[in-house]
């Protein structure tokens, strides 16, 4: 499939930074007798024009291994004691029965389903990530396909498209901000993530060009989702995929009965970027380039660890330190993690909070506690992350050991799809152990088998209801083309 921006200007396109004058560019657009589309109308023609043949089979592989991924992640998360509370709350609002909310028995309107499971997929923060800009993005693809997929009952090849052109959507248009929306303090899992969910909504509703270009308009009124909550260590960032996956079925509704949206909601005067990255330059031809012929997919990293993605290098290197040089936490005098600077700010501060976390959650982001708990253990899983273990002083005690440091070298690197670390370990006894890691297992260099990612949902599942179910699911989830999402949503009850 080809890239259906036939007439963005090529001066604006080939551009490695954007024009800082936005005014210049709609004069350029006025003087123009050319009829140009707009960013937001190629993305609604390639949405619309994506089919399951059109995708390479390494591209449909890897999608399969992800919703495996996001849906063992929900399996695990479903009686999370937050994740009740969201449920008790969609169970309030109801609706038609039409999509599963999982785990929980009971189907309502998809555009309710979708605010519970989304809150799964997230609760853990064990979902995938793309980590150039540092988005989630299974997190609203997969419960947005699954909720508006089993109230379509489509087969499981429309399936793959609309997870696919989700990725491909929210990816890019977080390519175009980089990081600038997390440093001003957004989360791009629900900011940008509301136009991944339209994506894969609008495209298993058949919307034409048009009504997808209204619904990602609409959704540009939608876009939210700010950090503070992550600041002050309380369980809200699960719900910012939750509230794009609802916001972007509603978005795709409204314009399915007429609504109109914006046709330039990303690039116009008032538009997305302008609006969210005041006096910073997005870079536009990141939106576009190579559309439909370069999958971005491909580069989307699978989690070894449910934490903080910005963490699991620094894990990595906790488990090579005991594993390769038999440390110990008696061993350790100071503990030295090199990081750049979104990653350090993620997992390293407020540091306060850090060295001695509050709450299981605070203890995902915090690069001190998770490393004593890898060097002790060898290992960091779902349970490691309960009230009990968080008080453990036996761990608290080696905290303060540890030490955060940026390292602007790694900034680079760090926009190339990694989030790299180095350690340095000073022992009691004088010895001195360096180690570094680029690309960590799960990332786009080292990516993650069926092998890999089966093990990982079995461990998931293991002491759940779903269980008894789980070879099945992969079976099915494997072969997906041959099966209805229906299918897969009754296994989910």
């Amino acid at each position: 499939m080809v890239c259906p921006l036939t007439a963005w200007p090529p001066t604006i396109l080939n551009r490695s930074r954007y024009i800082r004058s936005y005014d210049h560019i709609y004069m350029m657009r006025r003087a123009s007798k050319l009829e140009r589309k707009s960013l937001t109308q190629a993305l609604s023609e390639f949405i619309y024009n994506l089919r399951y043949s059109d995708i390479p089979p390494n591209v449909i592989e890897k999608t399969k291994i992800h919703i495996l991924d996001t849906l063992g992640i929900m399996m695990a998360t479903y009686d999370d004691d937050n994740v009740k509370k969201v449920v008790n709350m969609v169970r309030t609002l109801g609706g038609s029965e039409e999509s599963i909310v999982i785990g929980h028995g009971f189907r309502v309107a998809a555009a309710n389903a979708v605010i519970a499971n989304a809150s799964m997929a997230h609760s853990a923060d064990y979902d995938d990530t793309h980590l150039e800009p540092i988005i989630h993005t299974s997190c609203v693809a997969v419960p947005t396909a699954l909720a508006i997929g089993e109230a379509m009952d489509i087969d499981g090849k429309k399936f793959v498209e609309a997870i696919i052109a989700s990725y491909e959507v929210s990816i890019r248009i977080a390519h175009a901000a980089g990081r600038k929306l997390h440093e001003r303090g957004f989360h791009p899992t629900s900011v940008v993530g509301v136009f991944g969910s339209v994506a894969a909504s609008s495209k298993i509703l058949n919307l034409d060009p048009s009504k997808i270009l209204n619904a990602l308009g609409i959704a540009g009124s939608m876009a939210s989702g700010i950090m503070q909550g992550h600041k002050e260590g309380i369980w809200l960032k699960p719900l910012h995929p939750a509230i794009a996956s609802h916001s972007g079925i509603l978005a795709s509704l409204l314009a399915m009965n007429g609504v109109e949206g914006p046709k330039m909601v990303l690039e116009g005067e008032w538009g997305f970027f302008r609006s969210y990255l005041y006096g910073e330059e997005p870079v536009l031809n990141r939106v576009v380039e190579d559309l439909g012929s370069r999958w971005e997919t491909l580069n989307i990293a699978i989690k070894p660890y449910p934490v903080g993605h910005a963490a699991v290098a620094p894990i990595d290197l906790a488990i090579m330190l005991r594993e390769k040089y038999s440390v110990g936490l008696s061993d350790i005098k100071e503990l030295v993690f090199y990081l750049p600077k979104t990653a350090k700010d993620l997992v390293c501060e407020p540091w306060e909070k850090r060295i001695r976390p509050r709450n299981p959650y605070e203890a995902k982001f915090s690069v001190p506690f998770l490393a004593i708990i890898a060097i002790k253990k060898g290992w960091v899983g779902l349970r490691d992350f309960t009230w009990e273990n968080i008080r453990d002083e036996a761990v608290l005690k080696h905290t303060s050991k540890v030490k955060c440091i940026h390292d602007p070298s790694y900034d680079r690197v760090a926009r190339e799809a990694v989030i790299p670390a180095r350690v340095k370990l000073l022992t009691t006894d004088g010895r001195i152990y360096e180690e570094e890691v680029i690309n960590h297992r799960g990332s786009p260099k080292k990516p993650f088998t069926w092998v890999d990612e089966e093990k990982k949902f079995y461990e998931n599942i293991a002491n759940t209801k779903f269980a008894r179910i789980g070879r099945e699911l992969v079976d099915a989830i494997r072969s997906i083309e041959r099966h209805g999402i229906r299918y897969i949503g009754n296994m989910l009850y």
